[in-house]
This record gives C-alpha cells, sequence and structure tokens, in this order.
C-alpha cells in the first residue's frame, strides 16, 4: 500500500556539492510541505538527514560517522557530520543505527540519551546471494577477493604487504573490485609495483551484478581488512555465497561475522598474513568456515531488518 512520491533530479548525489546543497534544502521546505499536507504518524528517515523541527514523530537512521572518525579525508562533511546531523538527530524521537559499533560511535560524538538509540542490523538479497551448484568448476587458480572503495580506512596497503608475504610462499592472486580518488589510486598503484606482485593482482573498477556473485562464489576467501565499518556487508554477501572470509577484528565485523570467519589485527600486515596463509592451506578450515558461515548468514534478512524498524517507530510513535 505505498506510494512512491518523485522528486527532482536536481538532487541527486552525481550532481556533486549543488546536489547535496539542493537535497538540503529541499528537505527543510518541499519535504516538511509534503508532511504537512500528509500528516503522517511519522516520519522516517533512511538517512541522517530529516526535519530540524518536526510536528510528527521523527525516526532517523544513521550507518556510520566514518567522517567524524577520518576528517582528514572527509574535509567537506565535517560541516554537515558535525552540525547538521546531531540538529536533525535531536528533533528526532528515535535513533536507528546498523551495528552496535555504529551505536558507540553515534554515543561518543552526540549528546544522545542512550535509550534513544537503537541497533537495527541490516540484512543482504538471500535471493541473490547464494552459493554455487555442487557442479559448478573451481576457479583454476585460487583467488582472494576485496570489494570496495579504496579510501584509506580500507586499509588496503596492509592488505598489499600481506598478500605479497602470502604470494611468496603460495600460488595465489589478489582480485580487487572497486575504485576511489585518483590520489588514493595512484597510491595503491606504486604500492603494487613496489611490492612487484603487478601480475598477481587483478585490480577493477566495481563489478557489474552478474560478475560480482561469480566472483564471490569462485574466491578461496573474501578478505576485509578495514580499520573501520558501519556495518561489513561484504563479509555477510560472501559468507551468503559459502565462500569464507577474512576480516579484522575490529569495529562492526565480529558482530557480522562471529566465529564464522578468520579475524586478524587489521594494524598487522604479519597477522593478515598469518589469516591469509590459513585459508590458503587449510582445507579442512575452508570447509568448516563454508558451513559456519552459511549458518550466519542465515539469521540475517531484510524481513528481521524491517520488523526491527517497525518496532523501533512503534516505540518512537507510543513515547
Amino acid at each position: 500500500r505505498a506510494r512512491v512520491e518523485r522528486v527532482s533530479t536536481a538532487m541527486r548525489p552525481e550532481r556533486g556539492a549543488l546536489g547535496h546543497l539542493s537535497r538540503l534544502v529541499w528537505v527543510q521546505t518541499g519535504l516538511r510541505a509534503r508532511v504537512r499536507r500528509a500528516s503522517p504518524r511519522v516520519l522516517l528517515d533512511l538517512m541522517p538527514e530529516g526535519l530540524l523541527a518536526s510536528r510528527v514523530p521523527q525516526v532517523t537512521t544513521v550507518h556510520d560517522l566514518l567522517p567524524l572518525l577520518y576528517p582528514s579525508e572527509y574535509p567537506r562533511q565535517q560541516y554537515y557530520f558535525r552540525h547538521y546531523v546531531p540538529a536533525v538527530l535531536r528533533a528526532s524521537r528515535a535513533v536507528i543505527v546498523i551495528s552496535e559499533s555504529t551505536r558507540r560511535d553515534l554515543l561518543r560524538f552526540y549528546d544522545l540519551p542512550a535509550e534513544k538509540v537503537h541497533v537495527v542490523m541490516s540484512g543482504y538479497d538471500a535471493q541473490r546471494f547464494v552459493p554455487a551448484s555442487p557442479s559448478a568448476k573451481p576457479a583454476s587458480e585460487p583467488y582472494l577477493l576485496y570489494v570496495g572503495n579504496v579510501m584509506p580506512h580500507k586499509n588496503l596497503p596492509r592488505l598489499l604487504d600481506a598478500f605479497a608475504l602470502a604470494a611468496r610462499r603460495l600460488p595465489v592472486r589478489l582480485v580487487m573490485r572497486g575504485w576511489g580518488r585518483p590520489l588514493h589510486v595512484r597510491e595503491l598503484r606504486e604500492r603494487i609495483a613496489a611490492l612487484g606482485i603487478e601480475r598477481q593482482v587483478d585490480w577493477q573498477p566495481y563489478a557489474e551484478d552478474g560478475e560480482l556473485l561469480a566472483l564471490y562464489r569462485g574466491a578461496r576467501a573474501l578478505v576485509l581488512p578495514s580499520l573501520h565499518e558501519g556495518f561489513g556487508l561484504t563479509a555477510l554477501e560472501a559468507m551468503a555465497c559459502g565462500t569464507p572470509v577474512v576480516v579484522s577484528g575490529v569495529s562492526s565485523i565480529p558482530e557480522v561475522v562471529g566465529d564464522a570467519g578468520v579475524l586478524v589485527d587489521p594494524l598487522d600486515s604479519a597477522s593478515i598474513a598469518a589469516g591469509l596463509g590459513r585459508i590458503l592451506t587449510e582445507d579442512g578450515l575452508c570447509k568448516e568456515l563454508r558451513e559456519r558461515g552459511l549458518e550466519r548468514a542465515g539469521r540475517f534478512s531484510w524481513d528481521a531488518t524491517a520488523r526491527a524498524v517497525q518496532q523501533a517507530v512503534g516505540r518512537a510513535v507510543a513515547a
């Protein structure tokens, strides 16, 4: 029984700073007018953008606070996260975050009552991310897979160092799918060249949907060595495909992976390399992690997310 109301394309993020500014102005004007006309029981914001003063109960979602954790990498977002976002959260009756880690960050940076913040874990597309059929042929050469952007918090220089250590002893490739700012791309290319691993690294921009699924299914493991993640969706998608994961034991990632992956110290390249070595040489461990990963992924669904959002919204309306 939903009705979709379209808004101007001038507010699309792809339009850069002007698009973002247009959207922020529209939220306080156009959205406010629509809310006034519709008189809803509640306004649910799926981003940390909402009305700075609202006559109806407002529930706002926060995915992560990376610009506050890494301010030098997000200079243009500082005013937004230091002034606009907390004002919206103060004007909200409840706040939804996608992990306990994000909840800790939120309470660290913003002066909000702890009881106002609700953790609702994300889900994944369970129809799409499923294991390959038993008859599928394994990859001709084992490869480790990284999927994501190349921002510094993704910790890719240490991943490359660790991979170089592992590749000296074992036949393996590193497949990377993701892109980013020219400066970060150039630095990583220089690191790959300095380590002498150009032939063993297959790095391309983001994969199409079909290719991504095939890469997940064929990988020996997904690697996610991030210093910080709001949730860690790629690890969840990989586990749902029956692929082991080697991940950081920090921020939200252990909340997603539990005991279904190899957890490493993201600040120690040797620890990452040891984790890669285990996944490349211990077939019994890989089999066990596949089984654990499938069971773990089964605990996450968009249905469960929706029910938890409904509960948070219901409590906010009743308050």
